[in-house]
């Protein structure tokens, strides 16, 4: 058996020399008649193939462009709808008809304007870096609860937003003034920052208007007023997510064996895989090995098992037989892929995911040559 040798910038058919050496005391009929065979390993290289993160998202993430990559949430907006008469305990506000009255103060109902928006179904938790909270307001109470007095008098109102998830949790206020309002009869969008930090798996948002005594307006418990609230610009550094029976198919990656005529002499082989696993996964593959048909030899498609570990780093191998061997060896357009299933390995099959993970598979392909003198 000859070492490995290392691979040739033309991997040509490899020619062997044998010299016979005459040595004293030995007898003619001790010479081999034939020559003789000898056996030499060659290693191809081939292109590595990859499962990138977006393999493993659930629908409402993406991954977004730029010079530094994040995960992108969609969540549903959430609507609540309520009248005056719910926000104001006051009597002036709870006339079944409509009078016209001083706006008395008031403070509107713990949890009355309180929405819950889910993050992406399959969505555990997140490290959330930046985005806001939308509030689109339909005031149709009669007055305008930040400046109850008009556009230019004082005392003005309060609009308090909380948002909170998990143990994070931010408080902004926006107080009315002379240019800043929610005038009756329009539709008014206010926007307040969403905190950073790890989500649990929804997000709460609070709303309470306080409101201090006002002028004359048309009073009726039954005014309307109607808020919804959408996250926007929802960016995600890192997320645990769901990976139950993720389908995986990658694209395939192709190179040449056209100047590797070995086929008369392969004997054994196999492809060698090193594989670089940064999500806590394991996969259940198959690795195909395709060629199309040339030469007057038809397509060829070659399918075996691999396993994937939930480990940083694994290699394994898959053995071919002869006849597997030659017909790839000598051709153009050789693919490797892999197809299969994978699965978080956390609590609830999760794992996870950072917006630029990828699990890499570097392949290699050995051959296993009788050759003679």
């Amino acid at each position: 058996m000859i070492p490995s040798a290392p691979r040739r910038a033309s991997l040509r058919r490899p020619r062997i020399v044998a010299s016979l050496l005459a040595l004293a005391g030995v007898a003619a009929c001790d010479i081999p008649s034939s020559a003789p065979i000898f056996q030499q390993t060659w290693i191809v290289p081939t292109d590595s193939t990859t499962i990138g993160v977006s393999t493993f998202l659930p629908a409402g993430v993406s991954v977004s462009g730029g010079g530094a990559p994040s995960f992108l949430l969609t969540t549903p907006s959430t609507a609540v709808n309520t009248t005056l008469g719910a926000l104001c305990g006051q009597p002036a506000c709870q006339s079944s008809t409509t009078v016209s009255a001083p706006t008395p103060a008031f403070t509107s109902p713990p949890g009355l304007l309180g929405s819950t928006v889910a993050l992406p179904s399959g969505v555990n938790s997140a490290t959330v870096t930046g985005g806001t909270l939308n509030v689109v307001i339909v005031n149709n109470l009669g007055f305008d609860p930040l400046r109850p007095n008009g556009t230019g008098t004082a005392p003005y109102g309060r609009i308090i937003f909380t948002i909170s998830s998990g143990t994070v949790a931010r408080t902004d206020t926006i107080v009315g003034s002379p240019t800043v309002g929610v005038p009756n009869g329009t539709t008014t969008t206010l926007v307040a920052t969403l905190p950073t930090g790890v989500y649990a798996s929804s997000v709460s948002v609070n709303v309470t208007l306080v409101v201090p005594a006002g002028g004359t307006a048309s009073l009726n418990r039954n005014n309307a007023f109607a808020l919804t609230s959408t996250l926007q610009n929802f960016a995600v550094s890192q997320a645990t997510v769901v990976v139950n029976n993720v389908a995986v198919n990658t694209s395939p990656t192709s190179f040449s064996l056209s100047d590797v005529d070995l086929s008369k002499e392969v004997q054994s082989g196999g492809v060698f895989l090193d594989i670089d696993n940064p999500f806590t996964a394991a996969a259940a593959l198959d690795l195909v090995l395709a060629a199309p048909a040339q030469g007057g030899a038809p397509a060829v498609s070659i399918s075996k098992p691999i396993t994937i570990p939930a480990q940083p780093t694994s290699s394994t191998s898959v053995m071919l037989s002869q006849s597997e061997l030659q017909s790839l060896l000598g051709k153009t357009g050789v693919s490797v892929r892999v197809t299969g299933t994978a699965n978080g390995t956390g609590a609830g099959n999760t794992t996870s995911l950072t917006p630029t993970s990828h699990i890499t598979i570097r392949t290699r392909l050995q051959l296993v040559l009788n050759v003679g003198a």
